[in-house]
């Protein structure tokens, strides 16, 4: 069973990431809100599976647990995640399409957060020559280095969507279809990856699946077995609480911060444009300091502790 459960995150590491970097909170949810809208809008872009580029948003989520944010830029982060997801299984882009697809995402033409934007169509704006190519190479190893080593090369994922369908096939719901019933569960499960409480790395597959279930039968008004028949499946009634309601949660905070800071949600979320509202605030960013030769220090640490064991 061990592949339908992941290692979730301790108490101790959720308040590490909290305060090991230097973000308000309220900056630290923008960062991790746009940043994963990236990585879903990238593995759209590269015509990824949907379970590949939620792996990437999970490991992305681990690996801000033990390192922080400002640490490398946030697109560097995003694209390193999905080319690690996407090695668990064929790799079907190459690094030139990658560079691709953030070269746009990044551009004026880009409407990433930006609904009813009109581009004007412009193909030099997100033009990549071979030698911004091969700085995104360059910058996508030592990305991806200092990530697997900060999650200890473990890069599996279990995710919970397939549980969900197995659960919704045993279930009586009564006034919806199957189909229906999935597509929406599907729809929170996918929300959820973009929850700033982290819920795919503090809570286990199946009980992300009992609440998506959950959530879809509220809203398609379908009629679920009287008794708790989450309990079935392994959970019980104060942890489905909690995740319906952070699944519920996701696009009402995703609102409030665009509301509260539409300077930062509009288009991609650059570790300068951070640096700057910090320094509107009168706040220092002590851990974002430029990264010399990083992937050297990488390996350096690792062979260090090779020598060690």
């Amino acid at each position: 069973m061990a592949h339908f459960t992941n290692p979730l995150a301790t108490p101790s590491q959720l308040y590490h990431q909290t305060s090991f970097s230097s973000l308000p909170r309220d900056l630290l949810e923008v960062v991790f809100l746009s940043t994963q809208c990236l990585t879903q809008a990238a593995g759209l872009l590269l015509d990824l599976p949907q379970s590949v580029t939620a792996q990437a948003n999970v490991l992305l989520a681990r690996y801000w647990l033990v390192d922080s944010p400002m640490a490398y830029e946030f697109t560097d982060a995003s694209a390193a995640a999905l080319l690690i997801a996407s090695k668990v299984g064929p790799l079907s882009f190459t690094l030139k399409d990658m560079a691709n697809v953030y070269g746009y995402l990044l551009s004026k033409e880009s409407n990433f957060l930006r609904p009813g934007y009109e581009a004007t169509n412009d193909a030099k704006a997100y033009y990549q020559s071979d030698a911004d190519v091969h700085a995104f190479h360059t910058r996508l190893l030592a990305m991806e280095a200092r990530m697997l080593y900060a999650l200890g090369f473990d890069a599996q994922v279990a995710l919970p969507h397939h549980l969900a369908v197995t659960y919704i096939q045993t279930l009586e719901l009564v006034g919806v279809t199957k189909r229906e019933a999935a597509m929406r569960a599907f729809h929170y499960l996918n929300t959820a990856l973009l929850s700033p409480q982290m819920l795919y790395l503090t809570h286990q597959p199946h009980a992300l699946a009992t609440a998506a279930i959950y959530n879809a039968a509220k809203d398609l008004g379908a009629k679920t077995p009287g008794c708790e028949w989450w309990e079935v499946f392994d959970v019980d009634r104060e942890e489905l609480g909690f995740l319906v309601v952070g699944m519920r949660s996701v696009q009402t905070l995703l609102v409030q911060r665009k509301e509260e800071m539409p300077h930062l949600l509009e288009g991609v979320v650059t570790r300068r444009m951070i640096e700057e509202e910090m320094g509107k605030r009168g706040l220092a960013v002590a851990d974002a300091s430029e990264v010399v030769d990083e992937e050297s220090a990488v390996m350096r640490r690792m062979d260090e502790q090779a020598g060690v064991n």
